[in-house]
């Protein structure tokens, strides 16, 4: 067909003169519609993205912290919900989860639960699970002339300096890593990390470390330290001891026990003894009394007191309503003891931090040793004075003695029973509070301080 007569045929108008206009502007507006579902489509992409990272990281931002300080003054912060520190002015620390680096400084460290925990210094890595210890970082001597070039020495004009840091463990393990060895502490030991590698450390060892540590100027803080290591090593000890006689002694106390019933009951008729061994009167304290002897059972010292889970409740035959009596007993016994013994420890090692640490059990052994190496007369006086005021054969006791540290101490944890009953009756009665005071089900401690026998013996 000819072009020019289909023009022709069919007739087209002309465009109105707004028409370009209108075209860009229907162009223009759905280009930014189709910009705006994208957009709202990746915002909607990234919010999901967001929200899945919360819901995989959120437990690790609840159970880690991180930061960094310097200590002007001592200063106690918490690292994490599982991890406290101690810093000594100028100590300098940041930390990020169960990782800590510390630069310089001493700071004391109590830690618990069993995963691991590291502190990072620039002479090796400490790491531990859950314990209390101290670490000190600075720079001393590097390490004997074999390891040491002499041009080096010559050029320096004196001894090379190292980053140096001393381990010093309370409670639990601790694992000392350089890049050369692997050294583990245990309570009441010492460590040192440096050029040399990880080497424990005995106390004139550690003492003399101490001594050449640059970057602790403070000569009394350097004695309070070598005081608080030896004392540490006392802890230990006393710890390791009373650790392997435990089972020994709970064994020997069965027998101890039978073996007096029997006899009783051979010799003068009289019934079996129907009330717990540590359950005393006047009788027991006056056989006490003839050696000095001091035997005394106490409630678990908990700050929130203690209550039975549900199969103790059960065999001790009470129901779940009374757990919050028996918890509330134990708070009051805690807040009448600790206090005092806490006083009394704080006498003999002088650092609140580390009595804290070392608890009400391990303290009352700590004061009886350390006033026994004192005045070993005069300790044995305040415990057998004790004994016979108990046992109503002394009306007073000596005014010396009722000042006696270890008077102080046996008079609180002796009377602590009585009271704990008292508080026990107001809810089950005064034959039940006696009956739960002493059953095998409820938390208690009970000790024996023998003493050196009858007197002018």
């Amino acid at each position: 067909m000819d072009k020019s007569k289909l023009e022709a045929a069919w007739p087209v108008d002309e465009p109105s003169p707004d028409f370009a206009q209108r075209a860009v502007l229907r162009v223009s507006r759905n280009r930014a519609r189709r910009r705006q579902r994208t957009t709202a489509a990746g915002l909607v992409a990234v919010a999901m993205v967001a929200a899945a990272l919360v819901v995989v990281f959120w437990p690790q931002l609840l159970s880690s912290g991180s930061g960094s300080t310097i200590a002007s003054a001592r200063e106690t912060i918490t690292l994490s919900r599982r991890a406290t520190a101690v810093l000594e002015p100028g100590a300098s620390v940041s930390w990020r989860g169960d990782s800590v680096d510390q630069p310089r400084g001493e700071v004391f460290y109590r830690v618990d639960g069993e995963k691991s925990f590291k502190v990072v210094t620039p002479a090796g890595t400490v790491e531990v699970v859950g314990t209390c210890f101290r670490v000190q970082v600075g720079s001393g001597p590097a390490a004997g002339g074999r390891d040491v070039k002499r041009e080096v020495l010559s050029a320096s004009g004196g001894a090379v300096l190292a980053a140096l840091a001393i381990v010093t463990v309370y409670e639990g393990k601790v694992q000392l890593s350089s890049a050369k060895e692997r050294v583990t502490l245990g309570a009441g030991e010492s460590g040192r990390l440096g050029p040399d590698g990880a080497k424990k450390l005995g106390p004139d060892e550690l003492a003399r470390a101490q001594s050449g540590l640059k970057g602790d100027a403070d000569p009394d803080k350097v004695d309070l330290s070598r005081a608080n290591d030896s004392l540490a090593g006392d802890i230990a000890g006393l710890n390791r001891r009373l650790k392997s006689l435990e089972a020994e002694k709970a064994k020997l106390q069965r027998e101890l026990l039978g073996a007096e019933t029997e006899l009783a009951r051979r010799t003068d008729g009289k019934p079996p003894r129907d009330r717990n061994e540590f359950d005393l009167d006047q009788e027991d304290w006056a056989e006490l009394a003839e050696s000095g002897t001091i035997k005394y059972r106490v409630p678990c010292m908990k700050a929130d007191g203690w209550s039975p889970p549900a199969d103790k409740l059960d065999a001790l035959g009470l129901s779940p309503d009374d757990a919050e009596s028996i918890r509330a007993a134990y708070q009051k016994s805690y807040e009448r003891l600790w206090p005092g013994i806490e006083a009394l420890c704080m006498q003999a090692i002088g650092k609140k931090d580390v009595v804290q640490a070392l608890g009400p059990d391990t303290c009352t052994h700590v004061v009886t040793d350390a006033e026994r190496r004192k005045d070993a007369k005069g300790a044995t006086e305040a415990m057998r004075q004790l004994a016979e005021l108990r046992a109503g054969t002394r009306a007073a006791v000596d005014p010396a003695v009722a000042e006696h540290p270890v008077y102080k101490l046996f008079s609180a944890l002796t009377s602590e029973m009585p009271r704990f009953e008292s508080d026990l009756a107001q809810s089950f009665g005064p034959a039940e509070a006696k009956r739960l005071a002493y059953a095998e089900g409820m938390c208690g401690a009970r000790s024996t301080f023998g003493g050196p026998g009858p007197r002018g013996k």
